[in-house]
């Protein structure tokens, strides 16, 4: 992995999406020149495609090979694993050797966002890897699927999908858009969070506490929050159905 300037990985399967994705490569590479005075981050494609076809390099960015990915299938980035011939068995072991790759980038403090692209197979392949980022780093997927029942893909984390309207196949009048939008808001983010990193103090963080609350006990939950300001701690709100609790078990355990 390289570590000379931050990095940011624009993920797919190379075999059959390249041209989709050297286009968002080129729309993040404008997009950070327009919006950064110097260049501060590294684009960097990824390859997991899940074909037999192995490709080595891809012109202009810095590229990871899908060889390169599946070295850390066992967590590791030291030795060869070959995927089977089952489609799904081959998805599901790409999908886990990703995962341990960017788990592994950013411990290193290598990555500084992840954005990728897929129909259903590769939204269900990138997603799981893209949620073992912590809250607050950027992670988007263009995906056929965001506007169905995304909770599978998103679970409890900040992973941000953006429907593609028309499928992922070629560039067009529409996916041109979409792709240009999707690698603005990214590289917007992105700079955003370098900023804040930048900028941040070494204060000391308060103590947390997690609350519940319905939309009937909003009044009393504001008056606990307030109070527990005074006391000199911070107030975590979730909602008291759905993904809210699972979002405060995760959350717990790193706050």
């Amino acid at each position: 992995m390289m570590k000379e300037q931050k990095q940011v990985f624009c993920v797919g399967t190379v075999d059959t999406k390249l041209e989709e994705l050297r286009f968002l490569c080129q729309s993040l590479r404008s997009h950070f020149n327009s919006f950064s005075s110097h260049s501060q981050v590294q684009i960097t494609l990824v390859d997991v495609s899940t074909s037999q076809d192995l490709i080595e390099s891809v012109e202009d960015f810095h590229f990871v090979s899908r060889k390169d990915v599946l070295s850390y299938y066992h967590g590791h980035g030291n030795q060869d694993y070959s995927l089977p011939d089952d489609r799904g068995r081959a998805v599901a072991i790409m999908s886990k050797a990703l995962e341990h790759y960017v788990k592994k980038a950013y411990k290193d403090n290598v990555v500084v966002g992840a954005i990728g692209l897929g129909g259903s197979g590769g939204t269900s392949l990138l997603s799981s890897a893209f949620r073992s980022l912590p809250v607050g780093v950027p992670k988007f997927i263009v995906s056929t699927v965001a506007s169905g029942q995304t909770q599978p893909y998103i679970g409890t984390s900040d992973l941000v999908l953006i429907p593609s309207v028309v499928d992922i196949c070629g560039i067009n009048r529409v996916s041109r858009v979409i792709l240009s939008n999707a690698g603005a808001a990214f590289a917007g983010m992105v700079l955003g969070s370098l900023e804040r990193s930048l900028n941040s103090t070494n204060a000391k963080e308060k103590p947390t506490v997690g609350i519940t609350m319905f939309g009937v006990t909003t009044s009393c939950v504001d008056a606990v929050k307030n109070k527990l300001l005074e006391e000199g701690y911070e107030s975590l709100v979730f909602h008291a159905t759905g993904v809210g609790a699972r979002q405060w078990k995760i959350l717990s355990k790193t706050v």
